[in-house]
């Protein structure tokens, strides 16, 4: 079985295909492996779908000022890309380790998608919720108040990643002090330094990168 066939077939999003149709996708793929580092969409790729294989990216946008503000970091099995806005927007992708990606173009996606309606569902509701938190990124970007700011990170990084461990959430997925910055409008230092308050006061606990925390307590800051 070919490396893109095998892609397909562990994406939740293709499981419902046919084998014949997995087969006529997977032969409408193209792949490249990125570096760490590397941008992998720009605002001008309108044209591409891309499906992350392995490694981890993240997408950020730009704004006026020239600030970067990370929008999601994505792990693998995840797709990304243009699906639909006219206007062009300032969003980039980058590889942030060694990643494996398979791109299409956003006709042969929209084709695939149109022909089988049992994927339509599951990617109109994951746009849904991804425009949804969007909007409730932009509404915490806005206030003054930092501790906010990182309360709502955290609420919303624990309903994308977060599992239930007795009385806590632990956000599964790891993130740097720089990308939970980049996340909130704030600096790094400035992130590491309420993180380790927070940490002192035992309202979060971070080990290896991983977060942890009682909701009880973090609703009361």
């Amino acid at each position: 079985m070919n490396r893109k066939l095998i892609v397909l077939k562990q994406l939740n999003l293709f499981k419902s295909l046919p084998q014949e149709e997995l087969e006529h996708l997977a032969g409408h793929l193209t792949s490249k492996e990125y570096s760490k580092r590397q941008v992998i969409l720009e605002p001008e790729d309108k044209d591409k779908i891309f499906i992350l294989k392995s490694g981890k990216v993240e997408i950020y946008e730009i704004t006026p000022d020239g600030k970067k503000i990370i929008v999601d970091v994505l792990a693998p099995g995840n797709v990304f890309g243009d699906l639909g806005l006219e206007e062009v927007s300032e969003t980039f992708v980058e590889a942030t380790t060694d990643s494996f990606v398979c791109t299409m173009s956003k006709n042969d996606f929209f084709q695939m998608v149109s022909q089988n309606p049992q994927i339509a569902y599951p990617l109109i509701r994951e746009l849904f919720a991804k425009t949804v938190e969007s909007k409730k990124q932009v509404a915490s970007l806005a206030s003054n108040n930092i501790i906010t700011k990182i309360k709502d990170l955290l609420y919303r990084l624990s309903k994308r990643y977060g599992e239930k461990l007795n009385d806590k959430v632990v956000i599964t997925t790891k993130f740097t002090h720089e990308q939970l910055a980049d996340m909130v409008g704030i600096s790094r230092p400035t992130m590491t330094e309420l993180l380790n308050k927070l940490e002192k006061n035992r309202t979060i606990e971070i080990n290896r990168k991983i977060i942890s925390f009682d909701p009880q307590k973090l609703s009361g800051l």
